[in-house]
């Protein structure tokens, strides 16, 4: 999701409530914390936009829009590929909020 091939070398990423490579310890620790390891660990979003409909800067940009208003609490990862001729967006978010 964040490799940088489909990322511009990691520059179209995005981390809210968790620390860049520290991402899965963070989310590890908070499911330890409130007693939740069980069941599912993360949910993942495409967001998915037709070939010259944005520009790369402008799909990260709404990926991390999203995440603010929908999921202000939780630990979310965003990567934004350009590796194909539509951009997407992938948003990675924990199961359970901080």
């Amino acid at each position: 999701m964040l490799n940088g091939d489909k990322t511009d070398n990691q520059i179209l990423t995005y981390h809210q409530n968790c620390d860049p490579g520290l991402e899965y310890r963070e989310m590890m620790d908070t499911k330890r914390d409130l007693g939740k390891l069980d069941g599912r660990q993360c949910y993942h979003i495409i967001q998915s936009f037709k070939p010259g409909e944005v520009t790369p800067e402008l799909a990260l940009e709404i990926a991390m829009e999203f995440a603010a208003e929908y999921q202000p609490d939780y630990e979310v990862v965003i990567g934004t590929h350009v590796d194909k001729k539509h951009i997407h967006s992938h948003l990675l978010f924990n199961s359970v909020n901080t």
